[in-house]
């Protein structure tokens, strides 16, 4: 069996990792899983919601890095062009002053996945969601 590329792998680890973040920023109910946008704080379906990333995902160093990225619903991550401030004002409530600072001064930080990492990140997602799907 071919072994899978690192961009391969990269688009795979993207769709593991947001549906991850997607249920960590959630809540299970009785019609389904809702989850809350960190920008506008509007609840909707986790099928509708978006992992947004404060700072880009073209920097790798932050692609995957759980504070950087949050749940954010279409509106606010794209048509709104991520929602910058707000963005960084929610960050430093959830997780301390600071941190949006921290998290833009680490954006040009390089960085270049290998495969294993990336399989890594596959698996500890896939691990996060099966926990999540059994509450």
């Amino acid at each position: 069996m071919k072994s899978k590329s690192v961009a391969q792998l990269k688009k795979q680890a993207d769709k593991y990792f947001s549906l991850a973040t997607r249920y960590r920023d959630g809540e299970k109910r009785s019609d389904g899983w809702w989850v809350e946008c960190i920008t506008c704080g509007q609840w909707k379906p986790i099928k509708q919601m978006q992992a947004g990333h404060f700072v880009s995902r073209r920097v790798n160093s932050l692609r995957f890095n759980e504070i950087n990225v949050n749940s954010q619903c279409p509106g606010c991550n794209v048509f709104k062009y991520g929602e910058q401030y707000l963005y960084s004002k929610a960050l430093d409530m959830k997780y301390g002053n600071g941190t949006a600072e921290e998290l833009m001064s680490r954006r040009f930080e390089t960085h270049k996945f290998t495969t294993t990492e990336l399989e890594e990140i596959i698996h500890d997602a896939k691990e996060q969601i099966k926990f999540y799907e059994n509450q």
